[in-house]
């Protein structure tokens, strides 16, 4: 044969330092350290045949693969181990040959000659192959163990369905084997019974109960493996039972680390004998089998614990909530659907974010520190009311939330007048208000002093004027937040929308040498929206964003159009949005700058839910920050109407 090619996929380079020494001079090797390089040299180069070394990420799975990928490039397959059952696997996986490590030179090239020759050849070969080496040599072989692998994928689809188990069972051996009989037993507490069976009368299979005392499944419970019943006769009593059964092999069925029942197969119908081949395949399908039922169970097991907990959790008049570890939401009961008005197909496997600010809040202090947190209060705004929440984590299986409604009177004057929140506010208007009156009364306090100092009364008069600016800001800023939004809504493009609001920005993006990149989505539809406010919204997260970037960098705007309306996403090249500070970027007076009131988000928000949208963290594949604002096609609600 001329030059081969061949792609050996081994996490250890020596291995094809080892082959390349071993084969012909003229044989290219091309070396890939894992399965999914492999898979992408395949788009390129059709090798004569792949080389698979077992390891921790390789193996049988990485030969299901590419027999899947590739199924005209024929798989070499080295194992470390060399027993019949591990030759077994690697052939059942799609291996055309098996090579047991250490092996010779000579091996290594007749396993190569194997795996391109074709099928009719590999039978002339076949007395030539040394022990360390198991091929299909036969076209009947290979369509054997691909007619098992279609019946056993089958096979695992039922596991919601046990009672098809037996029976879809008994099928897959009667169509790969060639059976005359078949039957599958199962333990069923007082006894093991037949409960599918192939070929067998009706009274037979209902009259016969084995028992774990004797016979043969006390057989199966000391050896745990296939019993032939020719190679087996001294065992008289298990003999006898598979004789009553017609059976002429039988696998365990094990379960829970104990035998739970059996896969019996009789005669062939073609009256030849098992080789060894399908005496390993029919111990596989049996082991697959048993995984299957042995799931089968768990999930039944699971299923009748989560309907007596969906059927307790469903009379609860408090609302309850597990969030995962990793944030997501995994049950929700119907109370908690009814308080907090959303329907829990919409929100369970999405971020706990998606029930507010607050809500979050708690719930990732709680993951976070791994302590109760007990009688918090939370005012939902989304629901216009308080709830009153306590969160107890559960270990690696997250936060359970339960909470409740607060009646309105329970918040008292008194309370809301010292509470944290105001305290918390007055601290920060304080903290804005101080450092400009610093700097007008030092001036004010030389002012009679200097003057006489032209130069001096007209710094004095800036750093006033400017000063006094930005006390106001902070006095108008409050009164935005303070003052509830009342929305005058009108049909708008979006995109010309967009675009007014970008302008009002050209000036400070030359300054701070940030370049803009508009993605506009000519097909976006119109909104309902009122001007002024969605302008501020998007107005309030466009600085935002230009704020993150103050040594210069990229500021993208892209609009699209959606099935259910429209949305803006702003992203920009800073730093990002950290995990610790993404749950309160929302909250009010929540800031990393130095200044600032920390309200613009806060504000941002609050009106894009006046519009029926939703401000909310995005994705951005360059690493720095990314908000959208979503709108609806239409507003379920007018301000004024």
């Amino acid at each position: 044969m001329g030059i081969k090619v061949l792609l050996v996929l081994a996490e250890d380079r020596a291995v094809c330092e080892s082959l390349r020494a071993t084969l012909p001079e003229r044989d290219l090797l091309v070396f890939e350290p894992s399965l999914g390089q492999g898979l992408r040299r395949l788009i390129s180069l059709r090798p004569d045949a792949v080389i698979v070394d077992d390891g921790p990420h390789l193996g049988k799975e990485a030969v299901r693969e590419l027999r899947l990928s590739s199924p005209s490039v024929p798989v070499i397959a080295m194992s470390s181990r060399g027993d019949a059952e591990t030759l077994a696997d690697y052939v059942l996986a799609g291996a055309k040959v098996c090579l047991a490590k250490p092996f010779s030179c000579e091996d290594l090239k007749r396993a190569v000659e194997m795996a391109m020759v074709p099928a009719a050849a590999d039978m002339a070969r076949a007395s030539a192959a040394g022990p360390a080496i198991a091929e299909v040599s036969s076209k009947a072989h290979v369509t054997q163990h691909q007619t098992a692998m279609r019946w056993l994928n089958r096979l695992a689809g039922l596991m919601k369905d046990p009672e098809r188990i037996g029976q879809s069972l008994t099928d897959a051996v009667g169509d790969v084997f060639d059976t005359v009989r078949s039957a599958v037993l199962i333990d069923h507490g007082t006894g093991v019974r037949v409960i599918a069976s192939g070929g067998m009368a009706a009274p037979i299979p209902e009259g016969i109960t084995l028992n774990f005392a004797s016979g043969l499944m006390r057989w199966f419970e000391e050896n745990a493996c296939l019993f032939d019943r020719a190679a087996n006769a001294h065992a008289t009593a298990a003999v006898k039972e598979m004789q009553l059964l017609g059976g002429r092999l039988g696998v365990p069925l094990v379960s829970s680390g104990r035998v739970c029942g059996a896969l019996i197969v009789g005669e062939k119908a073609s009256g030849r004998d098992y080789s060894p081949e399908e005496c390993e395949l029919l111990t596989v399908m049996g082991r697959f089998a048993s995984a299957t039922i042995e799931n089968a169970r768990l999930y039944e097991t699971v299923s009748h614990h989560r309907e007596r907990v969906d059927s307790i959790l469903s009379n609860v008049t408090a609302g309850v909530v597990l969030v995962r570890a990793d944030r997501s939401i995994s049950l929700m009961n119907r109370s908690a659907e009814r308080i907090l008005r959303v329907q829990a197909s919409a929100v369970i496997g999405n971020s706990v974010q998606k029930l507010g600010s607050g809500f979050a809040d708690v719930a990732l202090r709680a993951l976070a520190d791994g302590k109760p947190r007990l009688r918090q209060e939370v005012r939902d705004p989304a629901i216009d009311a308080t709830l009153g929440l306590s969160a107890t984590p559960m270990g690696d299986e997250g936060v359970v939330i339960i909470f409740s409604k607060l009646p309105e009177e329970h918040t008292k004057t008194e309370d809301v007048a010292y509470s944290p929140f105001w305290e918390y506010l007055a601290s920060r208007v304080a903290q804005e208000i101080k450092n400009p009156m610093v700097a007008i009364n030092t001036f004010a306090q030389l002012l009679p002093r200097k003057y006489d100092s032209e130069d001096f009364r007209e710094a004095f008069g800036e750093v006033v004027q400017t000063e006094v600016s930005r006390i106001n800001n902070v006095v108008e800023t409050l009164f935005e937040f303070a003052r509830h939004p009342r929305i005058i809504v009108e049909r708008s493009g979006i995109n010309g929308t967009v675009d007014n609001v970008l302008r009002s920005f050209e000036e400070e993006l030359k300054a701070r040498n940030i370049t803009l990149v508009k993605e506009f989505d000519i097909n976006a539809p119109d909104a309902d929206i009122d001007a002024v406010y969605f302008s501020q919204a998007l107005h309030n997260v466009v600085q935002n964003a230009i704020d993150a970037m103050p040594n210069g960098g990229k500021l993208k705007i892209a609009t699209q159009g959606q099935p259910e309306g429209c949305k803006v996403v702003v992203s920009d090249s800073g730093p990002g949005i950290s995990e610790q500070d993404a749950p309160l970027v929302m909250m009010p007076f929540f800031s990393t700058k130095e200044q600032g009131m920390g309200l613009g988000l806060t504000v941002a928000s609050r009106s894009m839910k006046q519009h029926d949208g939703d401000l909310k963290l995005a994705p951005n594949d360059e690493g720095g920050g990314a908000f959208s604002l979503s709108l609806p096609a239409g507003l379920k609600r007018y301000a004024n109407g």
